[in-house]
C-alpha cells in the first residue's frame, strides 16, 4: 500500500513578454543612418516601422499569454479529474488491504488476539498527500483543498474494537443481531442496557439506532456513527458448533512429541503437526500425488519440508522410500537430514552443474520406474508397493529453481503427470505458488499447503480461504485438500529427532542410487575401451552402435573416440564419438590449460588405432603455409588434419592471416573430399568467433576463459564452472570428458624446404642487411666471390663469369634501384636471391604481384627467382650457418 502522490500543481501564470525596446529602436536608428548615408529624406520613412513593431510585438505576446493560461487551466482540470480517479481506487486499495488483515466474522481469530470489526465509518486516510503550500489563486486553492480533503477522508474504512467488556444499547432486530454476534467473539464481554439507562463515562457503548446507524461511544473520544456489519444465523452456529468441539492449534509443536502422539492416535499418512483435536497427516498417495506449499520468508515453510522428510523417514525404511532434496536457498534447508539413509541426493544451487545433472535424471528415473512396472505386469505402483520404492522429491524455492534452469518446466510437468502411477511425489515450496508453479504442474497438486501469505498472493493459492493465512504466526499453516481446510501447527524439527531416526534405521544395508556417478576427472583409452566393451543396461540410440576403435573400411576416417559422455537424461553414459564425414571439422575451444592439446592428442590416438593417417600442422607459420600448400595439391587419403592454437598461428602471421586462413580452408577441402577431416584448437571462443564463423561444423567447448566467454562460446547458459578439471568440457551441448593423453605430446609434422646453394655461375643477392649477409657467406661459400657493389652487375649481363670464381653480388634494394638498368638486364639470365629482405623488395624490384610464401629467417630461408620461373622459397645452408 503506497500514499498518493503529490496534488496536481497550480496553472502556471503566463510569462509577460517586455516592451520591445530593441525592436522598437532599431528601425529608427537604421532610418537615420542610412537617410545620413544616402542623402534621401525618404529613407526616414522607414521609421514608421518602429511603432509598428512595438504595438504587433505586444498584441502578439498578449495572445500567446492567453493561450497559455487557456492550456494551464484545461491542464489542471484534466489532471484534477485524474486525481478524484486515483483517489477512488487508493481508497479501495486501502479498504482490501484493511478488510485482507481485518475480515469479518468471529471465527477471524479464534486465538482472543487483535480486534473485533464492528462495521464501517469514514475515517482519515493514511494514503493521503501533505497539503500543498497556497498558489495565490483563491478559486485553485479552493479546488486543491477539495481534493485534499477527498484524498484525507476514506468514506468507509473497518472501525475495530480491543476485545474486553462492551455495553450495548438498543432493541430490534438489528440490535439483536448484533449482539449475538459480538457474543460469539471470543475475548468479549457484552453487558446488554436499556436506551433510557446511563452508561459509565468510563464504558465502551454502542448505542443501535437502525440497520446503518450505530454509534460508538468511547471513554474520552468523540461519538462514532458506524454502519454495522452483520453475518448470518447459520454462520454463527456454524462457528459455535466448532469452538465447542474444537480447540485451537498449540503455539509449537516439537517433532518428537508429533511422533508420539501420532503413534498413539494411528494417524494415517505422514504426521506434519497438530491441530486443535490431535496429530495431523497427509497422504500423497491417496490425496496428493503431489503437493504446493507456499509461504513468506520465516512463515514456517521450510520448516515443514523438514518435519515432513523426517516423518516419511521414520514411517517407512530406507527400502521403501527415497528422498530427494532440492534447496536452491544456499542447502540450510536440509541441513543435517543427508544422514538420513533414505537420502539419496542434495541439490543446492551453489553447484548449478550437479543440479541440473539430478534433475535431468528424474526423468530417466521415470522411464526406468515405467520399464519395471511394465515387466512385473502392474500398471500402479500401489498394486505392489515392493516393486519399487516411493520417491519424493521436495524443493525448497521452486521459483529460484526455475528461474536458474528454465528448461526444466518440461521435466517437472512430465514428472507431475506421471508421478501417481509410477510411486513419485512433489512436493514444491516457494513464496508464490501462483506465478512460480505453471498450470501443467499445479493442477496435478491436489494437496495446498499455505502458511503465511499476502492477500494477492494467498487470494490466487487457496481462493476464499486466503483470509485465514493473512496473519497466521510462524509454523501455522492452513492444510486444504478434498476433505476440507483445516489449521496446523507444523512440527518444529531438531539434532536429537534426526540422530534417532537415523539410529532406528542403522541396520538396513544401503540404498543405490537410481542415476550414475558423475564423469570421473581423468579417463585414459584403455578405460574407455573397457568401458565400450561392459555390457549396458540401455541400448545405444540410433547410430551409436558401431565400434570407434576400428580401421575405417570405406576409404575415410571412422568415428573417432575421444572421451566420455554424461547423458543423465537417458541415466547412461557413452563414448563420444567425432564423426569427420557427417561431423564435418571440428574446433576445439578452451582458456590455457583446459585440456585443448589433450583433445588434439585422443583423437590423433584414435585415428591411428584405426590405420588411418595424421598430419599436425606446425607451428611457425612459413612451415603451416608450405604444408597448407601441399595439403591442397596432394592430400592424404583418409588422414586427419591437426593444427594446435590455430588463433595463435593466424596472430603470428600477422597481415598474411587472411590468406593462410585461405589456405587452410583450401587444405580441408582437399582433405574431406578424400574422406580425411580437420581438427583445431583455440583459445577463447568469444575472441575466435569470426575465425570460427561456419568454417567448423562442429565444436568441443572445454572450460571457457569466463563466464561471458562461456555463453559467447554457445555453451548451455548458466552452467560456467571454474572450477572443472582440464578436458571437461561441453560436446553437442551433452557434458563431456576427454581422454587423458598421459606423457603424449604433439608433435608437428616436420616440413622438408629444397636447399639452395649456389653454382659456378653469378648471383644476385637482396638484402636490408649486405654487410652481415656478406660475412656469412664468405665463411660459408670460400670458392665464390663476394661483391658488395651493386654497379658489378654489368659484368653479369649475359650470363657469361669473367672471374675464374663465381661471383654473389651483393647489395641492398636502394643500391640495387641506382643499378636498375644492369640489374633488369642481368635478372633475365642470373639467379636473384632475396636474404632477410621482405615482400615488399620482390615487389618493387622483381615487379611479383602474388604472395610471397612466408619464410623463417633463423634456418636461412630466402626467396629465390630462377631465370624464367617464379619466386619460391628455398633453404640456403650457408646463410643459417652465419
Amino acid at each position: 500500500m503506497h500514499r498518493l502522490p503529490p496534488l496536481p500543481s497550480p496553472p502556471r501564470p503566463p510569462v509577460r513578454p517586455p516592451f520591445p525596446v530593441i525592436a522598437v529602436v532599431a528601425p529608427l536608428v537604421g532610418a537615420v543612418v542610412i537617410g545620413l548615408v544616402t542623402g534621401s529624406p525618404f529613407v526616414l520613412l522607414f521609421a514608421v516601422l518602429s511603432p509598428l513593431i512595438a504595438i504587433a510585438t505586444v498584441l502578439d505576446g498578449r495572445r500567446q499569454a492567453r493561450r497559455a493560461v487557456r492550456d494551464e487551466s484545461a491542464r489542471f482540470a484534466r489532471e484534477c479529474l485524474e486525481y478524484e480517479q486515483a483517489v477512488l481506487v487508493a481508497h479501495a486499495d486501502e479498504r482490501a488491504d484493511l478488510d485482507a488483515r481485518h475480515p469479518l466474522g468471529p471465527a477471524a481469530d479464534p486465538d482472543d488476539r487483535g480486534a473485533v470489526r464492528l462495521g464501517t465509518a469514514p475515517a482519515p486516510s493514511a494514503m493521503a498527500p501533505d497539503a500543498p503550500p497556497s498558489s495565490g489563486d483563491p478559486v485553485v486553492d479552493e479546488r486543491l483543498r477539495g481534493l485534499l480533503d477527498r484524498a484525507h477522508r476514506h468514506p468507509a474504512l473497518p472501525v475495530l474494537l480491543p476485545r474486553g467488556p462492551l455495553l450495548l444499547q438498543g432493541t430490534g432486530a438489528v440490535a439483536e443481531s448484533l449482539a449475538r454476534r459480538l457474543q460469539a467473539e471470543p475475548g468479549v464481554v457484552l453487558e446488554r442496557v436499556a436506551p433510557a439507562d446511563a452508561c459509565p463515562a468510563t464504558a465502551t457503548v454502542l448505542r443501535v439506532h437502525s440497520a446503518t446507524r450505530v454509534v460508538l461511544h468511547r471513554p474520552g473520544g468523540e461519538p462514532i456513527v458506524v454502519r454495522p456489519e452483520l453475518v448470518s444465523v447459520r454462520q454463527l452456529d456454524q462457528h459455535t458448533a466448532s469452538r465447542s468441539t474444537t480447540a485451537g492449534p498449540p503455539p509449537r509443536v516439537a517433532w518428537s512429541e508429533l511422533a508420539l502422539r501420532a503413534a498413539a492416535e494411528h494417524v494415517e499418512g505422514v504426521p506434519i503437526g497438530l491441530d486443535g483435536s490431535g496429530a495431523v497427516g497427509i497422504d500423497l498417495e491417496r490425496v496428493g500425488p503431489h503437493a504446493l506449499v507456499g509461504g513468506t520468508t520465516g512463515s514456517g515453510k521450510s520448516e515443514f519440508l523438514r518435519a515432513l522428510a523426517l516423518s516419511w523417514a521414520a514411517r517407512l525404511p530406507p527400502s521403501a522410500v527415497h528422498l530427494l532434496f532440492v534447496d536452491f536457498k544456499g542447502g540450510a534447508t536440509f541441513a543435517g537430514l543427508t544422514r538420513l539413509p533414505h537420502v539419496i541426493g542434495l541439490v543446492t544451487d551453489l553447484d548449478p552443474l550437479v543440479a541440473q545433472r539430478t534433475l535431468l535424471s528424474l526423468r530417466a528415473e521415470l522411464r526406468r520406474r515405467e520399464r519395471v512396472l511394465v515387466d512385473a505386469g502392474l500398471r500402479d505402483v500401489a498394486q505392489r508397493p515392493d516393486v519399487l520404492a516411493r520417491l519424493v522429491v521436495l524443493v525448497d524455492e521452486f521459483a529460484a529453481l526455475i528461474d536458474a534452469f528454465p528448461e526444466l518446466h518440461a521435466p517437472f510437468a512430465d514428472l507431475s503427470a506421471r508421478g501417481r502411477s509410477l510411486g513419485v511425489h512433489l512436493v514444491l515450496g516457494t513464496q508464490h505458488p501462483a506465478g512460480a508453479v505453471r498450470d501443467a504442474v499445479a493442477a496435478n497438486c491436489a494437496l495446498r499447503i499455505a502458511f503465511r501469505l499476502s492477500a494477492s498472493a494467498a487470494t490466487g493459492f487457496i481462493g476464499r480461504h486466503a483470509a485465514e493465512v493473512a496473519s497466521a504466526p510462524p509454523g501455522r499453516a492452513l492444510v486444504i485438500d478434498a476433505d476440507g481446510a483445516r489449521a496446523v501447527q507444523v512440527a518444529v524439527v531438531d539434532d536429537a529427532d534426526i540422530v534417532a531416526v537415523q539410529e532406528r534405521w542403522a541396520s538396513q544395508p544401503p540404498i543405490q542410487s537410481p542415476w550414475l556417478p558423475p564423469l570421473p576427472e581423468r579417463i585414459d583409452r584403455a578405460e574407455l575401451a573397457a568401458f565400450l566393451a561392459a555390457p549396458h543396461p540401455d541400448p545405444p540410440r540410433r547410430g551409436d552402435d558401431r565400434n570407434p576403435i576400428t580401421p575405417a573400411l570405406s576409404g575415410a576416417l571412422p568415428a573417432l573416440a575421444f572421451g566420455l559422455l554424461d547423458e543423465p537424461s537417458e541415466l547412461r553414459q557413452r563414448a563420444a564419438l567425432h564423426e569427420p564425414a557427417s561431423g564435418g571439422s571440428l574446433a576445439v575451444a578452451g582458456a590455457p590449460r583446459s585440456g585443448r592439446t589433450t583433445a588434439l592428442i585422443a583423437l590423433r590416438d584414435a585415428a591411428l588405432e584405426a590405420a588411418c593417417g595424421v598430419v599436425v600442422l606446425p607451428t611457425s607459420v612459413a612451415d603451416a603455409w608450405c604444408l597448407l600448400e601441399q595439403l591442397a595439391e596432394q592430400p592424404p587419403t583418409a588422414a586427419l588434419l591437426l593444427a594446435d592454437d590455430l588463433d595463435l598461428l593466424l596472430a603470428d602471421a600477422g597481415e598474411l592471416a587472411a590468406e593462410l586462413l585461405q589456405r587452410w580452408d583450401a587444405a580441408v577441402r582437399a582433405i574431406r573430399r578424400v574422406g580425411g577431416g580437420a581438427v583445431a584448437a583455440v583459445g577463447a571462443a568469444s575472441s575466435a568467433r569470426s575465425m570460427l564463423g561456419t568454417r567448423f561444423e562442429s565444436r568441443l567447448l572445454l572450460r571457457a576463459v569466463d563466464a561471458d566467454d562461456h555463453q559467447l562460446s554457445g555453451a548451455p547458459r548458466g552452467l560456467f564452472d571454474r572450477a572443472a578439471p582440464p578436458g571437461r568440457g561441453w560436446w553437442h551441448d551433452v557434458h563431456v570428458q576427454v581422454l587423458d593423453a598421459g606423457e603424449g605430446v604433439l608433435r608437428p609434422d616436420r616440413v622438408v624446404v629444397p636447399e639452395w646453394v649456389p653454382t659456378a655461375a653469378d648471383a644476385l643477392v637482396v638484402s636490408r642487411r649486405p654487410a652481415a649477409v656478406a660475412d656469412a657467406l664468405r665463411a660459408a661459400h670460400p670458392g665464390h666471390r663476394i661483391e658488395r657493389d651493386a654497379a658489378a652487375a654489368r659484368e653479369a649481363e649475359g650470363g657469361a663469369t669473367i672471374e675464374l670464381a663465381p661471383r654473389l653480388i651483393i647489395a641492398d634494394p636502394d643500391a640495387w634501384h641506382a643499378a636498375w638498368a644492369p640489374f633488369t638486364a642481368a635478372r633475365r639470365t642470373t639467379t636473384v636471391v632475396l636474404a632477410q629482405a621482405e615482400s615488399a623488395d620482390a615487389r618493387a624490384l622483381l615487379g611479383v604481384r602474388a604472395t610471397l610464401p612466408p619464410l623463417d629467417p633463423g634456418c636461412g630461408d630466402v626467396w629465390v627467382l630462377e631465370p624464367g620461373e617464379g619466386v619460391v622459397r628455398r633453404r640456403w645452408p650457408g646463410l643459417a650457418a652465419g
